[in-house]
């Protein structure tokens, strides 16, 4: 089935990677900042230059009509338009530029580095994207030539001085006074680091499941960090539904994501003077700036780890949860990191806020701050409990708000000079990917129709069978014509995947008691049902068992409730259904190879998640307790649990109306356990897991 496995996934994500990486260092001049571009342009004194001479006015350049003022908002912007054929082939612009670069660049730049700067760094003074037509009429060799024999033709005391803005017909030279503030003012950015190691903590962590045997105390280190920090509640929200309360393991990367972006936004502290860019206020524009740079590196953490087909969850044994649990610590950070780089430079530049207040770049940076301040209340917990489908639309809605004012705020300051808008592109990449490969799998599966069949007469518990259809882990379904919500889609887990039973292998048949003449008749008298059975032929077909909520299936309930009963009693609707598939339901369960017994525990449609472990995991001694409000479900699952029971490792042990002795059966495997590694696998309500959880002190976890 198309994308059922994560080649095709890796290889499109590596692609998406390597277009990034040839977009950002195409040129010297376009880069992601601190990594590909300022960081690696060790050539910060010939920039000084270009930006002292780029905006003169030369004698191929026009000069914009009216008012200027908003023009020079921008200390980076300029009244005069120059084309950028005009910096390739102006004599005084190339002449002056490559004196003022052999005047103050230091001699380890040598010849070929400072040659290659000036193919490109020429014509990025025209802020607009370089390409390789964009190269000047002569080299930086020929043009220091030229300007050293302008210079020895009217002698090197009356060559003239140049000053910025100044028009620019002739070789001119570049005094100290003004290229020290200008140089300092360059290398004043170059020190700004971007938070990407959030994309690989989990990628290193997670390469100590590979390391040979699981000693006891390994295990014993993964349950004390799967526990709570605060309390014994993880899962269930924390007093007044303000949250869940994360992992000890979650809050260590939390608490670097937090350290590091607040070191990262402060220090180093780096004030200079003279400085063009900022004569005064140093410190409060340098945090508004990094504060600034840190938001928008953390787009792609935050577009990652929301997203369904995050390439993590397949290199990572990290859940789903996890990672949205991740991603809203991190968006966190974002919306106050651009919070605070507006308000510091509202600071900045109060003084001209009511000439700004028509600057649409101005406007623009308001827009994606205000978008992202929004997307916080109405994401929490509670917001997102009763008005999920809300809270779903407009997520999405302002998430594309504030990328596209983000984008727009570069744009009209900086262009595309300075490589801001390199993180704006990967974390719209990421989502569009994302999408996309949604979109494949729904493809591969085409148009299904699903049968839904109420399991009681209230109809509370649902089961929906859909036939050619072989799904494992969880699935994502839609019912486009249940609501006006056409595109509403939401995750199931899937208990089968085939109706029909093969015929049983020898070593899962039981032996016969030779001693017990009773079992022996049992067997005769149920051969004919048996071989009947065995011989079902088998068919794809995707089985989920729900328990009606709010929201889709709360709608879903009301239709089937609405229908006339079978012949049976029972009631059942046919509808069209779009079935994204499939996903791991847990990529923790990889760990559970090493162990050699299985402890399942499962409350209510938590069976769902759990049966396929249990036949994944064939041969291996496990147990399974399940409770149940009802005997109804038990009547649903009953074919598989009879399939399970013909193996003799499996020991299965339901209860009906009361509650599992969580407890006890955690004490008694944990007792007999033996010689090899425990595995317990959970799911169900929230409490149930948190309460397991608090008392387990060895084993490997699958929740």
């Amino acid at each position: 089935m198309l994308l059922r496995c994560s080649p095709l996934t890796f290889r499109l994500f590596a692609a998406l990677i390597a277009l990034l990486c040839s977009t950002v260092s195409a040129n010297s001049g376009y880069g992601i900042l601190g990594v590909t571009k300022m960081n690696s342009d060790h050539a910060e004194c010939a920039s000084a230059c270009r930006t002292l001479v780029k905006n003169s006015q030369l004698t191929c350049s026009a000069t914009l009509p009216g008012d200027t003022s908003s023009a020079q908002l921008n200390r980076r912007q300029s009244p005069t338009i120059t084309p950028v054929e005009c910096y390739l082939k102006d004599a005084a612009y190339l002449r002056t530029l490559a004196l003022c670069i052999v005047d103050y660049c230091p001699s380890d730049l040598r010849l070929p580095e400072r040659e290659k700067w000036w193919e490109k760094g020429v014509a990025t003074a025209s802020f607009e994207p370089w390409d390789p037509s964009l190269t000047p009429s002569m080299t930086y060799d020929a043009a220091l030539q030229h300007a050293l024999e302008d210079m020895a033709k009217v002698g090197e005391a009356d060559i003239p001085i140049h000053q910025p803005g100044a028009p620019l017909n002739k070789t001119s030279r570049i005094p100290q006074s003004n290229y020290t503030p200008v140089y300092n003012s360059a290398i004043f950015f170059s020190d700004v680091a971007i938070a990407i190691s959030t994309i690989c903590i989990p990628l290193l962590f997670s390469l100590v499941r590979i390391l040979p045997g699981r000693p006891l105390w390994y295990s014993r280190l993964e349950i004390a960090l799967q526990k709570p920090v605060i309390g014994r509640r993880h899962r269930t929200p924390m007093v007044g539904n303000v949250g869940l309360m994360p992992t000890r393991g979650q809050s260590l990367y939390i608490g670097y994501i937090i350290i590091s972006q607040l070191f990262l936004s402060i220090f180093p502290i780096l004030t200079i003077y003279p400085n063009a860019s900022w004569p005064s206020g140093q410190l409060l524009s340098l945090i508004g700036d990094r504060t600034g740079d840190l938001a928008m590196a953390n787009f792609l953490a935050v577009f990652l780890f929301s997203s369904r087909n995050n390439i993590l969850l397949w290199m990572t044994n990290w859940s789903h949860s996890t990672f949205l649990l991740l991603h809203r610590w991190i968006s966190y950070c974002l919306i106050i990191e651009a919070s605070l780089h507006s308000f510091l430079l509202l600071i900045m530049y109060w003084s001209t806020r009511d000439i700004r207040q028509h600057d649409l770049g101005w406007i623009w940076g308001i827009v994606g701050t205000m978008a992202l301040v929004l997307l916080w209340p109405a994401s929490i917990l509670s917001v997102r409990q009763r008005a999920y489908e809300f809270f779903l639309a407009f997520h999405q809605v302002f998430s594309a708000v504030a990328l596209v004012g983000t984008f727009f705020h570069i744009y009209k300051y900086y262009k595309y000079y300075y490589g801001f808008e390199i993180w704006v592109y990967i974390g719209g990449a990421v989502w569009f990917l994302d999408r996309l490969i949604r979109l494949l799998r729904l493809l591969s599966n085409g148009i299904c129709t699903a049968t839904i069949t109420s399991l009681d007469p209230d109809g509370e518990y649902i089961q929906i069978d859909i036939d050619g259809i072989t799904s494992h882990g969880h699935v994502y379904l839609s019912f486009p014509t249940l609501s006006w919500r056409f595109w509403e889609n939401h995750p199931y887990s899937v208990l089968s995947t085939y109706t029909g039973r093969p015929e049983q292998p020898d070593h899962m048949k039981p032996e016969p008691d030779s001693d017990s003449a009773e079992k022996k008749e049992e067997e005769s008298a149920s051969s004919t049902t048996s071989s009947a059975s065995t011989h079902t032929p088998i068919q794809s077909r995707t089985t989920a068992l729900l328990r009606a909520m709010d929201g889709l299936t709360k709608t879903l309930t009301t239709r089937l409730l609405a229908a006339p009963e079978g012949a049976d009693g029972s009631k059942c609707i046919i509808l069209p259904v779009l079935v994204e598939s499939s996903y791991h339901s847990n990529p923790a369960t990889h760990d559970l190879a090493h162990c050699s017994t299985l402890l399942c525990i499962a409350g209510g449609v938590g069976i769902t998640a759990v049966l396929p472990i249990m036949r994944s995991f064939e041969g291996v001694r496990t147990r399974l307790a399940w409770g149940m409000r009802n005997e109804y479900l038990l009547h649903a699952v009953d074919p598989q649990l009879k399939e399970l029971k013909h193996d003799p490792s499996v020991q299965i042990e339901t209860r009906v109306g009361e509650r599992l002795p969580l407890f006890d059966l955690l004490k008694e495997e944990m007792e007999n356990e033996g010689e090899g590694a425990l595995g317990i696998v959970v799911c169900g309500p929230t409490g149930m897991a948190d309460e397991l959880a608090s008392k387990a002190k060895k084993g490997t976890f699958s929740w």
